[in-house]
Parts: C-alpha cells; sequence; structure tokens
C-alpha cells in the first residue's frame, strides 16, 4: 500500500499508481507547509484546528485543519509571517532545444502562477514521531502568465520576436515529503524541517504566444497549434525550477511557523 514506509529515494510512490504519467511542476506544496501547522496549541489563532499526535484517525484531522486554513492562504497570514501564496513569482526559464529544422530559442519571464491554493489533499501518511509528513495531492488547475523572447524555426516557418505567453495546467498532482528534526532554542526543543522533497506531475495542458505572426493571425494561430503540440519541451524545462523553486519557498514558510512554537506547543 503506498505510504508503508519512508524511504529516502520516495520508492514508495509507485509509478503504477493512479497518478498521471507526465511528470511536471508547479503546484501544490502549500499542503506539506501547513499540514504541520494543525499540529499548534490553543494559543493559535481560531482558523487552526489543534490536532493530537494521539488522535485516533491523526491523517483526517490534519487534512480538516489544512481545509479550514486554506482560505487564508492566497492573501497570506500577517500575524504568522505566512506571505500571499499567489502569485507565486518564477525565475527565468530558459528554453533550448531541437535540430535546426525544428529550432526553438527562447526565454521566459516575469512568470506568474495562479491556483496553487486550489489544492486538493487525497492522501496523507504523519509520523509525528518521527517528524516525517508525506502527503499525496491535487491541483485542480492552475493558470500562469508571463514575458516571452523567441527565436524558432520550425519547417519553413521562422520567427524571431517578444511578446507575452499564458498557459493553462489542468489536473496537477504532487508528491511531498517533510522531514523535521529537534533543535535547542533558549533550553527548549523546536521543530525546523529540512528542504522538503517532492514531485509534481501534470495531466492537460494548453500554451499561448501573444504577438505571434501579427500581421498573419492564420499563421500566429497554427504556429501555437504546433507548440501545444509540443509542450513537454516547456514542461521539462520548467519542472526542475518549479519543483526547487517552491520547495525553497514552503520549507521556509514551514520553519517561519514552526519555530515560532515549542515542539510540546506543536505536538501536544
Amino acid at each position: 500500500m503506498l505510504f508503508d514506509t519512508f524511504e529516502d529515494d520516495f520508492s514508495f510512490f509507485d509509478e503504477n499508481i493512479y497518478f498521471i504519467t507526465e511528470i511536471m511542476s508547479q503546484k501544490t506544496i502549500l499542503c506539506c507547509v501547513m499540514g504541520l501547522i494543525c499540529f499548534t496549541s490553543a494559543a493559535l489563532p481560531p482558523y487552526i484546528k489543534v490536532c493530537k499526535s494521539t488522535d485516533a484517525d491523526l491523517a483526517n484531522c490534519i487534512i480538516n485543519s489544512v481545509n479550514l486554513l486554506r482560505p487564508k492562504l492566497k492573501e497570506g497570514i500577517p500575524e504568522l509571517n505566512v506571505p500571499p501564496m499567489e502569485p507565486l513569482l518564477l525565475d527565468v526559464v530558459k528554453l533550448r532545444s531541437g535540430p535546426n529544422s525544428a529550432k526553438i530559442d527562447a526565454n521566459i519571464t516575469n512568470i506568474k502562477v495562479w491556483g496553487p491554493t486550489s489544492f486538493e489533499i487525497l492522501e496523507l501518511k504523519p509520523n509525528p514521531s518521527k517528524a516525517k509528513f508525506a502527503f499525496k495531492v491535487r491541483i485542480p488547475s492552475l493558470h500562469f502568465e508571463g514575458d516571452y523572447d523567441i527565436d524558432m524555426k520550425i519547417l519553413v516557418l521562422a520567427y524571431k520576436g517578444v511578446g507575452p505567453i499564458v498557459g493553462n495546467f489542468t489536473n496537477y498532482y504532487f508528491d511531498c515529503i517533510l522531514k523535521g528534526n529537534k533543535i535547542k532554542k533558549d533550553g527548549e526543543d523546536y521543530l525546523k524541517f529540512d528542504k522538503m522533497r517532492l514531485r509534481l506531475r501534470i495531466g492537460e495542458s494548453k500554451i499561448t504566444l501573444g504577438n505571434l505572426f501579427r500581421d498573419d493571425p492564420v499563421i500566429g494561430k497554427a504556429t501555437n497549434e504546433v507548440i501545444n503540440d509540443n509542450t513537454d519541451l516547456f514542461i521539462n524545462e520548467i519542472k526542475p525550477l518549479l519543483e526547487n523553486s517552491l520547495a525553497e519557498k514552503f520549507t521556509d514558510i514551514a520553519n517561519k511557523i514552526t519555530l515560532q512554537f515549542t515542539y510540546k506547543e506543536l505536538f501536544p
């Protein structure tokens, strides 16, 4: 059964499980971060439901707590030093691929992503005694906007220019492991997390480049259709960037929260 063990190499995520096979990124580390807040004490605000580590159905208690908290994630939680989750800002994505007859060189900048806070926790395996938490999550849809600078040649079509890029991704799936360690501060034990490990998978995608062949909308539309027939190029390039950026961002958020409370407060 999935999540029977917490191996270091993600071996418990069987590729034959119902996740779709295309691996991508973006998505949803949000649930991994906020799952740990569920153990906090009554000193926290009312939108955080407390779960005791001895609860008979701890996993569902955490999931319910995250669902209660989720509406506040989009705009951020200033009192807990949690910044807004949307839009999520990403660094430049560089696309370099293809032979001379089908070459695409592009830089995608100013990338903003909306939709991560719509995540749904499908399965959770908590192990509070070892401070390990494994999540399986779905994000119904993601939308991104940015700017492109492209030089491409596809068969007899050649184009070089700049413009806006927009994209929509649906049915994202996300695997995440959080592992924490106790640290001493002022004579008390606190919980600090290592950089989270995650995998992101995608279902369907659509990308549109604006201003393509603006003098000939027919060719522009045809070119976008060719690009969407080859979205693996974009997905494969953006996946490592998204995974790393999300892991760093949300590990930092998790630690900002957990380091405000002692280990005893986090695990009543």
